[in-house]
């Protein structure tokens, strides 16, 4: 028995090899695409504790793949190995968690705001408890421990973060894994797969568990030493400003971001619904909202009513068949886009002048966009040119593809007036 069991286990090393090198790149080799938000509450709050985890593909599929901590100030950044359709969970203990379907774009850091609901009804919460580590071999290890929940309704989602290296392990039942996910999953022992790691010399605080029921509830979360990690929430030190742009949540529980275009012109977004705005304005206090409904045209006329502590949004909305109140309550300000110059000065100030010509590592700047062409490659000094060096690079430049559009444009901007 026991030679079978050596046997065994040297067939699960030879395919956790293959698994390493084809899951377990490291975090820095995955380039500059990242995801990022700041937590805050419905309650008017920023949460100083919590815990990220992402599928990839399509939400609820339950291919989790990363995960993160959320910090002392509420926000989150975790790097992706690639682009496309991300399903992201955010939790943290007293509210009720926030999965989301996102579109990640490559080599950019996708800001996403994250509303989440408090949680008023905590005794039915799932908890864990006797969460263990066993180390298998020198380089691989498992994670045992026990969930409860009083009204048996767990879901699927029973995972085990390791914030460091920003991976998310779901666990399932030891008696096995239920095949429809939508059923209620047992109490009692859950396993994570086997992890390729050395467990010896391991900062169990570093890792961080989590679960959640079919009411998306989620009790307190731990780290690996069976330790609560919760902070309480601190006050939203942001003071709201009286417009329209910024982070919005509606009476019907959905979050809207505003975005100012032109004077009294703006566009909008629903972060997960069937609303599509197709055209905002503003005229004083009012604000005229046209939308799509599941494919009907619909429009509403709103009040910004400002006062010290709130700021809103009210009126009401038509629809062919279907007319109600629509409420707005301002959750954050519009982020506050940084200047060329502090852009510059961030990625390219190390290795660049701009009061002068001389070379610091790469060619000063000074009238870059005043002589015919460019330094050191000769291309024509082009916007367009100078565009594409920022975001692919040069013989020793970078790429800075993290950067936004908007971001790039602005150091183009400040590169001119050089």
């Amino acid at each position: 028995m026991r030679q079978i069991s050596e046997k065994r286990i040297s067939g699960v090393m030879f395919l956790l090899g293959w698994v390493c090198l084809l899951f377990f790149i490291p975090p820095h080799a995955w380039g500059q695409t990242f995801i990022s938000g700041k937590v805050i509450t419905s309650d008017g709050k920023v949460v100083a504790s919590g815990v990220v985890a992402l599928e990839k593909g399509e939400l609820h599929n339950n291919a989790f793949l990363t995960g993160g901590a959320i910090g002392s100030d509420g926000t989150f950044k975790i790097p992706l190995p690639s682009g496309g359709p991300w399903g992201l969970h955010v939790y943290s203990e007293g509210y009720i968690y926030f999965p989301l379907q996102v579109q990640i774009k490559a080599g950019s850091d996708n800001e996403i705001p994250v509303i989440l609901p408090v949680d008023g009804k905590k005794g039915d919460d799932p908890r864990i408890s006797d969460i263990r580590f066993n180390k298998i071999s020198d380089q691989v290890f498992q994670i045992k421990m026990r969930v409860d929940d009083s009204d048996n309704n767990l879901g699927p989602q029973m995972l085990a973060v390791d914030t460091r290296r920003f991976r998310s392990y779901r666990l399932v039942p030891e008696s096995g894994d239920l095949k429809d996910k939508k059923a209620d999953f047992p109490g009692g022992e859950y396993a994570s797969p086997f992890i390729p790691l050395s467990l010896d010399g391991e900062d169990l605080k570093n890792w961080f568990f989590v679960v959640a029921d079919h009411q998306c509830s989620n009790g307190p979360i731990y780290n690996g030493l069976n330790q609560s990690v919760h902070k309480p929430p601190v006050a939203h030190a942001e003071k709201l400003k009286c417009e329209v742009a910024g982070i919005w949540k509606s009476s019907f529980e959905k979050v809207y971001q505003f975005t100012q275009g032109g004077p009294g012109m703006f566009s909008g977004k629903q972060f997960e619904g069937d609303i599509i705005i197709d055209k905002m304005d503003q005229k004083d206090d009012k604000v005229i909202m046209e939308f799509r409904f599941k494919d009907e045209k619909g429009r509403t006329e709103l009040q910004l009513i400002c006062k010290e502590n709130q700021i809103s949004m009210q009126g009401s909305f038509r629809l062919p068949n279907r007319t109600g109140d629509w409420i707005f309550n301002k959750l954050q300000n519009a982020k506050v886009a940084k200047s060329g110059e502090d852009l510059f000065t961030v990625n390219c100030s190390i290795c660049h002048f701009t009061d002068r010509k001389d070379t610091k590592v790469g060619p000063g700047l000074k009238g870059v966009f005043k002589n015919p062409k460019l330094p050191k490659t000769g291309r024509s000094a082009s916007e367009k040119n100078v565009r594409e060096t920022l975001i692919n690079g040069g013989a020793k430049m970078p790429p800075f593809k993290h950067l936004k559009d908007q971001e790039i444009k602005a150091i183009i901007n400040y590169l001119k007036s050089l």
